[in-house]
């Protein structure tokens, strides 16, 4: 553990469906692409192609965990250059992001940050832009899918594995430094609109589930918990 917090409360949060009405991922390199005038192009035409057969969705029912089709979107930004990609995030958090963000759900962390709670975005979405969101709702830590660099370039995949989630509590261990990372605060609370997020949950005391509309899903009545509809 990086510091004693025995009276500080952890406060998880996801993004995609969580502080932002939709997924901010794939929508990210579709802006970029379509900034760019490359969004017809081969790759794109070949992702289709195989989303149409059905080849995607078979392959990830055999291997979830790859996210192909993301994958395969992603690889058509490869070949640009940081300071490019950096300023075309940044434009897309401005456009796009912020004006689709929950207020019930942003107002919570202005509550918890006047609690003194630690705050940490965990999420499957890029750092690259969320970081514009951590900075100006003063989020200290920040733990996403980082894209891959060679001299600069995009190389078209995430460094290591997607933040995606078992991996979303892996890397808090490794922030961390410890597998029981949980113990040293006086509560955990964990921010969640996907049942992909059930491991991360898995390590609350208490969970605040998102839910567009005014019927709750199924597992979030199961697992006890609190409710924000939007």
């Amino acid at each position: 553990m990086k510091e004693n917090n025995k009276k500080r409360e952890l406060v998880l949060y996801d993004f995609c469906g969580t502080i932002a009405d939709f997924q901010t991922g794939n929508a990210f390199v579709r802006y970029v692409l379509k900034r760019k005038g490359i969004a017809d192009n081969v790759y794109e035409k070949l992702r289709i192609f195989l989303n149409k057969i059905g080849f995607i969705k078979h392959f990830n029912y055999i291997r979830p965990k790859m996210a192909i089709n993301k994958s395969l979107l992603l690889y058509q930004l490869k070949g640009i250059h940081y300071e490019e990609l950096d300023e075309l995030a940044m434009q897309y958090y401005v456009e796009e992001v912020r004006t689709h963000l929950i207020e019930k759900v942003v107002n919570t962390i202005g509550r918890h940050s006047s609690d003194s709670a630690l705050i940490i975005l965990d999420s499957a979405g890029y750092a690259i832009y969320l970081k514009y969101f951590t900075q100006e709702y003063n989020i200290p830590v920040l733990i996403a899918s980082d894209f891959e660099y060679r001299n600069g370039i995009f190389t078209g995949r995430v460094a290591g594995r997607d933040n995606y989630g078992c991996e979303k509590v892996k890397r808090l261990r490794e922030y961390f430094g410890c597998k029981e990372f949980t113990s040293g605060f006086s509560k955990v609370t964990g921010y969640s609109d996907s049942y992909s997020d059930k491991p991360m949950l898995d390590c609350c005391d208490r969970v605040v589930c998102v839910n567009k509309g005014l019927q709750p899903e199924k597992w979030m009545l199961d697992i006890g918990a609190d409710i924000i509809c939007y």
